[in-house]
This record gives C-alpha cells, structure tokens and sequence, in this order.
C-alpha cells in the first residue's frame, strides 16, 4: 500500500518537474528572436512572469465563471495578462539598423 503511494508521489512529481522542464523551454525558444540568447536569469524571470500570468488568468476565469453563476448570465471572455516582456537590447538593435541602411 505505502509502495504503491510512493510510486504515484513520485510519478506525480516526475512529471511536474518534465512539465516546468517543457514550459522553460518552449518560452526560451518563444523569446529568442533573430540570433539573440537569453541569460539564465531572463529564462528564470520569463518563466516566473509566465507562470503568475496563467494563475492570474485562471484565477480571473474562476471569478467571472462565479458571477456569472450568480448573475444568471453567459460568462465572458477573459483576455490573458501580461505583466511584462522582454525589451531588445539598444546595442543591438542599433547594429539590426545599420546593416539595414547600408
């Protein structure tokens, strides 16, 4: 019984830890744009921004699921936040600018 537990505890957590692994990755290559890399740091920050984003939107969707439960009423649509996103480096797109001109 307690193996059999600990086997679903531990899948459980295997594949949160694949999920959080995927997410990282799919923002990483979402946010690298024309050659630019991001640090480890702007990864981690997008990431965390990313996931306070979605619970956002769900906590929003659960609250305009409830009114309009009460309200009697069909629910709206819930637009996604977003927080904040990653400006381009000035350097660079200085440089994207004189090869452009030339």
């Amino acid at each position: 019984m307690i193996e059999g537990l600990i086997g679903i505890v531990t899948s459980i957590v295997e594949s949160l830890v694949t999920l959080i692994a995927s997410l990282l990755e799919l923002i990483a290559g979402l946010f690298v744009g024309a050659g630019e890399t991001l640090a480890a740091t702007d990864t981690l920050l997008l990431l965390l921004v990313f996931l306070c984003e979605i619970i956002f939107w769900v906590i929003l969707w659960i609250k305009e699921l409830i009114v309009s439960l009460f309200k009697v009423r069909k629910p709206r649509l819930v637009a996604r936040p977003v927080f904040w996103r990653p400006k381009p480096k000035l350097k660079e797109a200085d440089e994207n600018n004189k090869t452009k001109n030339t």
